[in-house]
């Protein structure tokens, strides 16, 4: 009996430091101490306990990098953005230097002319043309 007293204690420490520091191995090892105890009423083997114990933890490891894959199905940022290309946004006001600020994607961006043929830029819609990291390059609509 004070195997699965040591069993559920462990389950119930390893427990508290998932709590304190959110990591879901220290759950998943807590879960498999629990399992373990649980088991130590049945088997008296000190070695089946502790093979159950890391039989159930990569049981529920496989388990979570299997529920973790099936979640990746949404598109990365990089795809998002070059989805956004040949969009129009509206440009209020262009800078002396070929810059301007435009409301885009819930944000607003910094964005350059991609050229210009001698005239002067004037405001109104514009197709985004290039998405760079830190700003849009817009092409005339």
């Amino acid at each position: 009996m004070s195997l699965t007293f040591f069993w559920f204690v462990a389950a119930t420490i390893i427990g508290m430091l998932d709590l304190y520091f959110v990591n879901i191995l220290f759950l998943i090892i807590s879960a498999s101490c629990f399992i373990a105890g649980f088991s130590s009423l049945f088997f008296t083997s000190v070695f089946v306990q502790l093979a159950i114990l890391i039989l159930s933890s990569g049981l529920f490891y496989a388990i979570l990098l299997t529920v973790n894959s099936l979640d990746r199905n949404e598109v990365p940022a990089s795809e998002r953005l070059k989805r956004q290309i040949g969009k129009k946004v509206v440009v209020h006001e262009w800078m002396d230097n070929r810059f301007a600020k435009v409301q885009f994607d819930g944000k607003v961006w910094e964005a350059e002319i991609a050229y210009t043929s001698g005239e002067s830029l004037t405001p109104g819609q514009y197709k985004i043309w290039k998405i760079l990291p830190n700003r849009l390059v817009l092409i005339r609509a």
